[in-house]
């Protein structure tokens, strides 16, 4: 997936819906699987992201496609909470309403005085109640017949 759309982002984060297969988690009040790019260290506690949460048998599906994931180079947490935190957009002027070079998809805060100039293109939460997820064993717990049938359920959702 090159980008996600932003409605797509904003609806996936809003409900905390899968960011692959858009379903909604299987213990809503429970943690959410989180699946960034590997920074140099673990996802930690107070972290920002634009990334939707995954489901476990998505976060498969993502390592082995996503290109900014490839090879290796992501992180996974379980997450308690991800309360909004801001945008991610495209800071203007605000006397000129022109685009502030170098000002595009920018984190902005809500409530900071750049966040009524800023065009959002995506919905940035806070990760709290973080904790390693370790998705070998996940994907293990899963079973290869399992792994294999949600695969195709979202090959199918996916097809062009």
């Amino acid at each position: 997936m090159k980008e996600i759309h932003p409605y797509r982002q904003r609806r996936a984060m809003d409900n905390m819906l899968c960011q692959v297969c858009a379903r909604p988690p299987a213990d809503p009040d429970g943690a959410q699987l989180f699946l960034l790019r590997d920074t140099g260290g673990p996802i930690r506690e107070g972290e920002r992201t634009a990334s939707p949460p995954v489901c476990v048998p998505c976060a498969g599906i993502a390592v082995q496609q996503c290109h900014a994931l490839r090879p290796d180079r992501w992180v996974a947490a379980w997450v308690r909470h991800a309360p909004a935190w801001g945008v991610r957009g495209t800071v203007h002027d605000p006397r000129t309403l022109q685009v502030v070079p170098g000002r595009y998809m920018e984190a902005v805060e809500y409530g900071s005085a750049l966040a009524p100039w800023t065009m959002a293109a995506r919905v940035v939460v806070e990760l709290q109640g973080v904790r390693p997820a370790y998705l070998e064993l996940e994907w293990a717990a899963l079973g290869r017949d399992r792994l294999e049938a949600e695969f195709a359920r979202v090959a199918e959702l996916t097809a062009v």
